[in-house]
């Protein structure tokens, strides 16, 4: 005759429930937080310990520091990062980009030269004494 794996007693053919491939008597299934009768359908497993739905412990994600190969990976893609950085940087050595010139930009050109001009000549601005 098999055991209970609750109360290690001896369990008869009528009065046994099979759970996870052990056996329980119908009594001694019970969730094992707040020892509430469970059913198969109303069981749920949690390291081979039957549970109720409320008191199923959850998995939490634990922060794991990285791996030797993730922190390889992670400095070649930095350096890979900064060549094509590099290349492109040098390429670019000596060009500039033009800029389409607007009203406004052309307007304070304009006022930046006269203001300019004026300090260099010594001349005072309107209203001045």
């Amino acid at each position: 005759m098999s055991k209970c794996v609750k109360c290690d007693k001896t369990v008869y053919p009528m009065e046994q429930l099979s759970y996870l491939d052990m056996l329980y008597h119908k009594s001694c299934f019970r969730c094992s937080e707040c020892n509430t009768t469970l059913s198969i359908k109303t069981a749920k497993s949690y390291q081979k310990q039957p549970y109720c739905n409320t008191h199923m412990p959850k998995e939490k994600p634990t922060a794991t520091t990285d791996s030797i190969d993730q922190e390889r990976v992670k400095s070649m893609t930095q350096q890979q990062s900064r060549v094509k950085y590099l290349e492109g940087y040098e390429k670019q050595k000596g060009h500039y980009t033009t800029i389409t010139d607007d009203p406004t930009l052309l307007r304070a050109k304009e006022n930046a030269h006269n203001i300019s001009d004026r300090a260099y000549k010594g001349q005072q601005t309107q209203g001045s004494v």
